[in-house]
């Protein structure tokens, strides 16, 4: 008789290193005599609880060296699986030293300065993973990172604020950073769900997308929300308000004025440039179908606003995801921020395209407004923040890509209704 093969089982860490010691013994027995002996020793570990390992998995990203820390710290504290604790940044910091640094870098850019580095920046950048570590993180680190590393520093503070590590686990508080602690409120958020967001006023706009680095501009129809509705809709009240902050999943924001939220943006003008057959010395894209009776350099016809576009052509806009030959965020949904050009311009070339001199190269002064667009946006904080309110974790908002959801929280919101 065939043996069993059994290499799932077998491989599966969920299992406790005994019961797969027994699981390869009994796979050299016949198919019979191992269902019968595999039963027992199945019902054997189940009644005792011999060996017993939780085999709950983190879901926080999954794109480092491995998960061997992440799913570490959900076995010991299975209670914050799907938390705001499931995250890099219980154990990583943001890069916010450095006298040349322009913005705050989120958890995952930090990190992903160390293989894809910038140039950008002379100080503040990570020299190495630890580096990267908070204070929880390289007490993790230093204890030996095991399971039980994370018992033994259960009792201390790591980050100094005067609460020890596990009672601010147990509030859903960061253990690493200081300004999170456990008796200090969180933000109220709303959470808007994939349904929500589309059964709100459906706003479709022809525009331009224009490029500050990329070989191509494109000209393209989205359908989605207008982000006005969105927050009346949230029951943001904005009176007072001075702005918002759209947030994409690893941190990148671009700030917009209560104007640009509140007005119609200007219409621009279309250029439609022969194709020269040369993919190089080309540098705009057009949909298959033009709006009716639209020509080079008349007015675009629809209404333009700042919106939260969901479809592309009338077709779903691609996942964001971590493209990790480049370490660049690739993708544009399931939900970009469109923001029209503040002043109508036209489509150049991207600014490392050679010069042709014909009148449609690199021009710094147009409004390179693809930049701006957001993609993957989850995120969107209200301007000013309450005082005394522990932000949102805008620092990775992955899980909200997975589950297609908008979460809005800062001035005004109450939470969800």
């Amino acid at each position: 008789m065939k043996k069993l093969n059994v290499h799932v089982i077998v491989n599966d860490g969920g299992y406790p290193p005994l019961l797969r010691i027994i699981v390869i013994l009994l796979s050299s027995l016949k198919t019979g005599l191992f269902h019968l002996a595999f039963a027992m020793t199945i019902i054997f570990f189940t009644i005792t609880g011999a060996g017993a390992q939780d085999p709950v998995s983190s879901r926080a990203y999954k794109g480092h060296e491995n998960d061997k820390d992440a799913n570490n710290f959900a076995r010991v504290y299975p209670a914050i699986v799907g938390t705001r604790l499931d995250d890099c940044q219980t154990c990583h910091r943001a890069g916010v030293e450095g006298t040349d640094t322009q913005r705050v870098y989120n958890t995952c850019e930090y990190c992903h300065m160390i293989p894809f580095p910038t140039g950008n920046y002379k100080s503040g950048v990570p020299k190495s993973f630890e580096d990267t570590l908070n204070a929880y993180g390289k007490a993790y680190k230093s204890s030996g990172r095991t399971e039980n590393a994370l018992r033994e520093i259960e009792k201390s503070d790591a980050d100094g604020d005067g609460y020890s590590n596990e009672a601010e686990i147990a509030g859903l508080r960061y253990p690493g950073d200081p300004a999170s602690r456990p008796k200090q409120p969180l933000t109220p958020s709303v959470v808007l769900d994939r349904d929500r967001i589309i059964s709100l006023p459906v706003h479709r706009q022809f525009l331009l997308m224009n490029t500050h680095k990329q070989h191509y501009d494109e000209y393209v129809f989205y359908s989605g929300v207008k982000v006005k509705d969105l927050l009346e809709d949230a029951g943001v009240d904005l009176k007072g308000a001075t702005s918002i902050t759209v947030f994409a999943p690893d941190g990148y924001s671009q700030d917009f004025s209560l104007e640009e939220v509140l007005n119609e943006f200007p219409k621009g003008v279309f250029r439609l440039i022969p194709g020269s057959g040369d993919p190089e010395r080309d540098f705009v894209k057009y949909p298959d179908r033009l709006p009716m009776g639209l020509k080079d350099k008349s007015e675009m016809p629809d209404p333009v606003w700042l919106m939260i576009a969901y479809e592309m052509g009338g077709k779903d806009l691609d996942s964001a995801y971590y493209q990790s030959r480049t370490g660049r965020l690739a993708g544009d949904g399931p939900y970009r921020l469109a923001a029209p050009q503040k002043i109508p311009g036209r489509p150049d070339r991207g600014s490392k395209s050679r010069t042709y001199n014909d009148g449609w190269d690199f021009d710094q002064d147009i409004d390179h407004n693809a930049g701006k667009s957001v993609r993957g946006m989850c995120v969107i904080r209200v301007n000013p923040m309450p005082s005394g309110l522990e932000e949102y974790d805008w620092r990775n908002g992955w899980s909200l890509i997975a589950d297609r959801k908008i979460v809005v929280y800062g001035h005004s919101v109450m939470g969800n209704r």
